[in-house]
């Protein structure tokens, strides 16, 4: 098990201010896009949930959304029981499309929205050596490599494919081969991927993975739920004196997160240590620009800014259900979203607890690593708001994990033989 290395807190905190009103330029050339319904056939994710959640809306007034809001601290939201989703449609009336009159904004609008928004994403997201992840004004060829979900034709040759984007087979991975067509994920730039897919006239096409089909199914509801949730306890260690309740809940709580393609297999896990290092300052440094962002302008007159990460986002920038605003600001799902980001990771103690208390471990392989949000070995929480007991906290880090260009895929564990494990330590204390 290894401690992350943190970065020191200061007295005179340096915050990161982004421009929210970036001017992008990006190319007018789209590859060939993928439907809802072909992405979905593709690959499971907790996008297909999410959009029920987000199209399953009753026509309410504001007060009734600030009533639902305020009563569930848990943020515990109801499970969809839309059958047909080509019937989905969202019935408030803050969804309906302003640019069309009596359009109704379904999940494949809400789909297209998405891809647009990962296609701006990887048209802008750069890192300067030894920096953190900024957004560029303009598009250019050195923008970061990102996932993309690539299918061709059957006559294709995938080992073609792969080398067409200058990559080994190792760094691609096959999702799915059928007698008519295959898919791979691998990791590119927004310019050569257009290059490469409109290379092959219409028998290949390809999206950058948006970053919530990244998030395996079940893993929010998982999260959120009483039974997960990280039981909030200044004393970590089970005594003989604990009570049944307390020893069914002190098992460790671990996200689970997957690399993509190119970085998975590092040879030493102080590699991987070090590219965990970096999500997670990445993670923290977009979560401060995001509670900058909303606070008024007397209170940012107390901090200073470095203004050489002026282009940092903040995590509600880039987080596409966050991000998308066009017809779905008012929204309940949308703004749960951005009640879980403003009480979580963007908000003023921006989860420090958390961050501080938590571990990774390597996985086998080094493909992949666990962050352990409640170590048996570790330090307790300090405090409520800003540690692993938080629900927003832990909810908004696996929104944050799923942004990065790093991710390939996000999950929660859940120990399979929990009641016998809790049986066997009970029986060791009689």
């Amino acid at each position: 098990m290894i401690g992350l290395h943190w970065r020191k807190t200061i007295s005179t905190i340096v915050l990161l201010l982004y421009v929210a009103t970036i001017s992008l330029v990006v190319s007018s050339s789209t590859p060939q896009q993928f439907s809802l319904e072909d992405f979905q056939r593709v690959l499971r994710s907790s996008l297909d949930s999410e959009l029920d959640k987000i199209t399953d809306e009753k026509v309410s007034t504001a007060q009734e959304t600030t009533n639902i809001h305020a009563k569930s601290k848990t943020l515990m939201r109801r499970r969809a029981s839309i059958q047909n989703r080509e019937e989905d449609v969202i019935k408030s009336r803050a969804l309906f499309d302003r640019r069309s009159s009596g359009h109704v904004y379904t999940s494949e609008d809400i789909w297209d929205d998405i891809v647009r928004h990962t296609w701006k994403i990887s048209d802008t997201i750069k890192r300067d050596e030894g920096k953190s992840l900024t957004r560029t004004t303009y598009n250019d060829d050195v923008t970061l490599p990102i996932p993309f979900l690539v299918c061709g034709e059957e006559h294709l040759d995938v080992n073609d494919i792969v080398a067409s984007f200058n990559k080994l087979e190792e760094e691609a991975l096959l999702v799915s081969s059928s007698d008519d067509a295959f898919c791979l994920v691998l990791s590119t730039t927004s310019v050569q991927g257009r290059e490469v897919i409109d290379s092959f006239g219409g028998s290949l096409k390809g999206v950058p993975l948006p970053d919530f089909t990244k998030i395996q199914p079940g893993t929010i509801d998982e999260v959120l739920s009483k039974g997960w949730s990280v039981p909030f306890s200044q004393e970590q260690v089970v005594t003989k004196k604990s009570n049944a309740t307390e020893m069914i809940n002190h098992w460790e709580r671990i996200i689970i997160v997957d690399f993509t393609p190119e970085l998975s297999g590092m040879n030493e896990e102080a590699d991987l240590l070090k590219v965990v290092n970096v999500i997670t300052n990445d993670i923290q440094d977009m979560g401060e620009v995001g509670w900058y962002q909303k606070i008024d302008e007397e209170e940012k007159q107390q901090y200073s800014v470095d203004e050489s990460t002026i282009d940092i986002p903040s995590l509600s920038d880039v987080f596409s259900l966050t991000a998308i605003t066009t017809a779905t600001s008012d929204n309940q799902r949308i703004r749960f979203w951005r009640e879980v980001f403003k009480n979580g990771i963007e908000s003023k103690h921006v989860c420090n607890t958390m961050f501080s208390t938590l571990f990774v471990k390597a996985r086998s392989g080094n493909y992949s690593f666990e962050l352990v949000l409640n170590p048996m070995d570790g330090p307790p929480a300090e405090e409520y708001e800003s540690s692993a007991s938080n629900p927003n906290c832990v909810a908004s880090l696996v929104a944050a994990l799923s942004v990065h260009p790093y991710v390939l895929s996000v999950k929660a564990n859940f120990p399979t033989y929990h009641g016998w494990n809790v049986a066997q330590l009970m029986d060791s204390f009689h």
